[in-house]
């Protein structure tokens, strides 16, 4: 019966506590919005420019006319606006997660790329530098897709890999696409190469762990190994 009283009692503060809380944030000065941020810098009359309210509390906002005005302009695809208690508004655009990376073989330039493939700058992404990197192939327009399709193949087979065996997944520091019948995979720690089809890509890398863990076979002095055939596996270099 006592503990029954506490766990009412318990209930009984924690709505009052979420009430005043409610009260403080819709009906009181405590919260009203005195500062907006874009991309972390702090701007200066917004409440002229961007539509929004000075007298009014940082949850009865029209954000939603903020964003469907700033994803009008030609330059961003992505826009996040978050409340910062009591008085802030943070909006971020183009704020991508990149799943790797890309170093343009053309400009020598590392981008992000998402999920579907797409390019995006490194400027103002939330950055895991444990993602490999994709060299070899030429970015193209920001936003938009590589020429060479592979790099799209790439980026799901790498996300399967990411989600089933993320230990290998974490291993992998490069893939170049530099070759034209298969792609060039680097393993951290590892000197030797691992060739592998793109479209099997996943397939492959874990059938070189297999075949690693299995036989355990003597790999000093090789300097790469072909997974591209299904009954066979080529070592290059090693002992004679």
């Amino acid at each position: 019966m006592l503990y029954s009283r506490k766990i009412t009692l318990m209930l009984i503060s924690i709505t009052l506590i979420g009430v005043a809380l409610l009260v403080s944030v819709n009906y009181t000065d405590a919260c009203r919005l005195s500062e907006v941020t874009l991309n972390h810098t702090p701007i200066e009359k917004w409440d002229e420019g961007l539509g929004l309210k000075s007298d009014a509390p940082i949850v009865r906002q029209p954000i939603d006319n903020l964003a469907a005005s700033l994803i009008e302009a030609s330059d961003v695809f992505k826009v996040d606006i978050s409340y910062r208690l009591p008085n802030r508004i943070d909006v971020r655009t183009n704020n991508f997660k990149p799943v790797c990376f890309l170093l343009d073989a053309g400009s020598g330039r590392l981008f992000g790329l998402t999920e579907q493939a797409r390019v995006v700058l490194l400027d103002n992404c939330d950055l895991d530098w444990e993602h490999p990197i994709i060299t070899s192939a030429m970015a193209g327009p920001v936003f938009g897709l590589c020429s060479d399709a592979r790099v799209g193949v790439i980026v799901r087979q790498l996300q399967w890999l990411h989600r089933n065996n993320n230990d290998l997944y974490r291993l992998i520091d490069e893939i170049d696409l530099g070759y034209e019948s298969y792609v060039q995979v680097a393993l951290s720690g590892l000197p030797y190469r691992l060739k592998v089809r793109a479209e099997n890509f996943h397939k492959e890398m874990n059938e070189f762990v297999t075949f690693v863990g299995r036989f355990a076979p003597d790999l000093d002095g090789v300097t790469s190994i072909d997974m591209r055939f299904d009954a066979m596996i080529i070592c290059a270099g090693g002992k004679s």
